[in-house]
Parts: C-alpha cells; structure tokens; sequence
C-alpha cells in the first residue's frame, strides 16, 4: 500500500518520480523517468543530485533534501 510518493532530480539531468511506503527498502522500489520508463535502482545509486524530496500522498511535504519538512 503506497502512502508516499517523491522525486529526485540529479545533477547529469535525470529526474525520478516514485511512490514507496513507510519502512520499505529503499533498493525495492521502483523508480520512473519523465516518460514513465523503469530506471533500475543500479542505475541511481550513487548518482550526486540536485534535490530530492518525499510527500504523503494527499501532498504533504514530508521531506526536501535532508530535512524533514513540516506540514503548511
């Protein structure tokens, strides 16, 4: 059952949009590129990024870039 959904964009260019739940490893979920094609989490690990951030699925801000951003 997702409750969140994030996206990352890194810093050659690549932007990943995904949809996880609470506690899931982080290597199990399934991350898609801006047209919606599988990118292997092999593909992005490592990867330096611009900014990355997590909200509840309603789209409460939950996290941005190493902080953990509060609800409005």
């Amino acid at each position: 059952m997702d409750d969140m959904k994030g996206e990352i964009l890194f810093k050659d260019g690549l932007k990943v949009h995904f949809k996880c739940y609470r506690g899931q490893q982080i290597n199990t979920i399934k991350y898609f590129d801006e047209n919606n094609k599988e990118v292997p989490y092999n593909k992005i690990w490592g990867r330096r990024y611009e900014y990355c951030k997590l909200a509840s699925i309603d789209g409460t801000l939950l996290y941005q870039n190493n902080v953990i951003a509060r609800p409005e």
